[in-house]
């Protein structure tokens, strides 16, 4: 079968075929995860797991600044290969990378440091707290891994080698797997085996990819590196919405842990780290296709085809209508027995999961649509526009609903925080799209070297 091109007319089937790569990488992340959550909760116990829950977020927010240097500089980059200007576009890729690598230290050196600090503002009490540290910790060492790992994803496909970063990831997961069964239930090493399984699958997914980068036959490869500082602010910029995504998940998952305490009690805090893990799976298929699309849309940008664009744009909104739709069905008709494999052990908390996964299924209705506008934005180097549409759809959105909708709904509101939230999301990326529109029929398009 022949590779798909950036430079192919795109159709539903198409964009879905260049795709499928991309969401198997979410949806193996994602699994694993789930897969870590399992083995935790039934092999180390129920603080131990609701510890890692917590840790988690703020663990995020240090990986995704990887995925911002990997998908900003994605977006620069594919439009330098649609001038043809391929040498430039392999500069770009190792400095991101170069300053990528030297950050990830830094970051991962001052995490674990600040464990302790970050236990409190989570609010982990006396009991959960050293089970916070223990897991984290661990995991700082293996952190720049994990930083590159996700970087490296948007930039194979850019590279249109999405088939190697599905390889990766598949590595990853089946290599946590394995060795979480093997550390947990075998050699009883505890959440620190947990957290060494997790970073040493880290290991194995970043160095697939950096072996191929490393690659000077490739098209797209490591190479004396860019020193314009404007194409390196350009980058962290243009990349800045996918940050804006993690920093976003980590707060409002904190806030909306506080609120269920508050509302619910322990079990609406279990309930959500069930429809967290299942959510997950469900967004995984609108995250990667929408990564796919930020190379995409800047190579078309790169060749200022305005018929292309907004074909690609008519194309990608229809497949995530679909998807929407069906996936919002499927989630609700699970529910029930998807419940079960977390918590089936207490009826209470499986009633109160179903009902959490039954009205978040909501969401995906129109959360596909807006996932994909900011990533539409993206590969157009309209860093505000996909930034803003982030903010709303991660962090002010959600925000709002979690303090607005509990004394209006009562605790039920907490759940349709999440499908409100898209709901402004959308109609915050409206305007954007209108204005852009307008750009297109004068024929506004950014030049190479006008600010993202």
């Amino acid at each position: 079968m022949r590779r798909i091109q950036l430079s192919d007319h795109f159709t539903i089937p198409l964009l879905l075929r260049f795709a499928l790569p991309s969401i198997g990488m979410q949806l193996v992340d994602n699994s694993y995860q789930v897969a870590d959550g399992f083995f935790i909760s039934n092999y180390i116990g129920e603080t131990a797991f609701e510890a890692e829950n917590l840790i988690f977020p703020p663990l995020f927010v240090v990986m995704a600044v990887g995925l911002m240097f990997g998908t900003g500089a994605s977006a620069l980059i594919a439009r330098d290969l649609g001038e043809e200007r391929k040498e430039q576009a392999s500069r770009i890729l190792s400095q991101a990378m170069a300053v990528l690598a030297l950050l990830s230290v830094i970051l991962s050196a001052a995490l674990y440091f600040l464990l302790p600090s970050i236990t409190v503002w989570i609010g982990a009490d006396a009991e959960m707290a050293p089970d916070c540290i223990v897991y984290g910790r661990m995991l700082s060492f293996f952190m720049p891994f994990q930083m590159l790992s996700m970087a490296f994803h948007p930039l194979l496909i850019t590279a249109e080698r999405p088939g190697l970063g599905l390889a990766a990831t598949v590595v990853n997961a089946a290599a946590n797997i394995l060795l979480d069964w093997l550390f947990m239930a075998v050699f009883g090493w505890g959440l620190q085996g947990a957290a060494l399984a997790t970073g040493l699958a880290w290991m194995a997914s970043a160095v697939i990819p950096l072996f191929y980068f490393m690659n000077k036959k490739n098209p797209l490869h490591f190479t004396a590196p860019s020193r314009d500082l404007r194409s390196l602010g350009r980058t962290m910029y243009n990349g800045a919405s996918e940050m804006a995504d993690a920093v976003s998940y980590a707060a409002v998952a904190v806030i909306f842990n506080l609120q269920l305490l508050r509302w619910m009690g322990n079990d609406g805090v279990g309930a959500y780290a069930v429809s967290e893990y299942v959510s997950g799976l469900y967004v995984a298929i609108f995250y990667g296709i929408s990564m796919s699309m930020v190379p995409v849309v800047g190579y078309r940008l790169g060749k200022k085809d305005v018929p292309a664009l907004r074909s690609l744009r008519r194309t990608a909104f229809t497949l995530m209508g679909l998807l929407g739709l069906g996936l919002a069905a499927l989630s609700f008709s699970l529910a029930y027995p998807l419940s079960r494999i977390f918590v089936g052990y207490s009826e209470d908390l499986t009633a109160k999961s179903v009902e959490a996964l039954e009205i978040i299924s909501l969401s995906y209705i129109v959360g596909g649509i807006t996932t994909c506008s900011s990533s539409y934005f993206t590969g157009l180097n309209q860093g505000t526009a996909s930034l803003v549409i982030a903010s709303v759809k991660g962090f002010f959105g959600p925000l709002v609903c979690i303090f607005l909708l509990p004394p209006l709904l009562g605790s039920s509101g907490l759940w349709y925080a999440t499908p409100a939230a898209e709901i402004l999301t959308l109609l915050t990326a409206v305007p954007f799209f209108l204005h852009w529109k307008k750009r297109e029929a004068s024929g506004d398009l950014p030049e190479p070297d006008e600010d993202a």
